[in-house]
């Protein structure tokens, strides 16, 4: 790939960083997307400059992508890459038209988020209560629980200190995408779970370096891998089949409190989503329920 190409990618990236305040998950994924579609039209096509790049070249390279077998959702975000970075490139003045706008992208399967029944769920968080001896099960159990009465993130979770729990307005503060702060209100049940959280807490790490809500073994701040992994791990022994990760926790509980007559407004303050449409996918789920009612209720179902 061009020198040039390269700089400019780098440049691009830090726009995103600092304008757009893209996490570095979105960061990563576009710098992969951009580099790989420029490697592979400056190896497979006749271009020496970005700005001999055309909608024919773009169209060609989402094709091949298609028949490598990947998932039209995978397609989509890294032609969604590209198409951010040619806006980029036009506001810059480096080209003077984007190839991408317009292209038809792959339609995508939208499939229903994956949740845990209520009835299970509660089963399993009853199974691995009584764990208060062993801090990392301990933990896994309060994290599974914060999980599921807050449908915060992974990452929101594990960057959670203590003074960001307000027990006397009953609400915990977060930091999400984009350095976008909100408060989450707390149930009367995980208020009582993380006050004798923090309490015991104490016992095994009586003079704490930090003030990480969330430590694993050497009183450092949890990582998301080891969250990932716990969670998992607490599921699966509680008999939980299928996906059991902290994402579908998050959907667990936009899914259960919408099923017992939520409002989709406050469920998407909530999570912290930046548009409606995004929460409406659990409504699918709640509709699914609403048809399975009706068909045992209905005497001509």
């Amino acid at each position: 790939m061009d020198d040039d190409v390269k700089i400019l990618i780098e440049e691009f990236i830090r726009y995103m960083q600092t304008e757009k305040r893209s996490s570095e998950h979105t960061l990563c994924a576009y710098k992969n997307d951009v580099s790989c579609f420029f490697e592979c039209i400056f190896d497979g096509e006749s271009v020496v400059d970005i700005s001999e790049v055309t909608t024919l070249i773009v169209r060609r390279w989402i094709s091949e992508l298609m028949k490598s077998g990947l998932t039209s959702r995978t397609v989509n975000r890294k032609a969604t890459a590209l198409n951010s970075f040619f806006k980029y490139l036009m506001r810059k003045k480096k080209v003077l038209s984007n190839p991408v706008e317009g292209i038809i992208k792959p339609k995508i399967v939208k499939k229903l988020p994956a949740f845990i029944p209520e009835e299970k769920l509660a089963d399993v968080l009853d199974f691995l209560r009584d764990c208060h001896d062993d801090y990392p099960a301990y933990r896994d159990y309060v994290i599974l629980e914060t999980f599921y009465a807050t449908g915060m993130r992974i990452s929101e979770l594990v960057n959670l200190k203590h003074n960001d729990i307000d027990f006397s307005l009953r609400q915990i503060k977060v930091l999400g995408k984009r350095n976008k702060e909100r408060f989450i209100p707390m149930t009367e049940n995980i208020e009582q779970i993380l006050e004798e959280y923090i309490f015991r807490k104490k016992a095994f790490f009586p003079n704490p370096a930090n003030n990480y809500l969330f430590f694993n073994s050497k009183g450092n701040g949890i990582s998301v891998k080891s969250v990932y992994f716990g969670v998992k791990k607490r599921l699966q022994l509680g008999g939980v089949t299928g996906k059991s990760n902290p994402h579908v926790l998050r959907h667990t509980f936009a899914t259960h409190i919408l099923n017992n007559g939520a409002d989709l407004n406050s469920v998407k303050e909530v999570l912290g989503h930046a548009s409606l449409a995004a929460t409406q996918i659990y409504t699918h789920n709640t509709f699914e329920k609403l048809k399975l009612i009706h068909n045992k209720a209905h005497p001509r179902a």
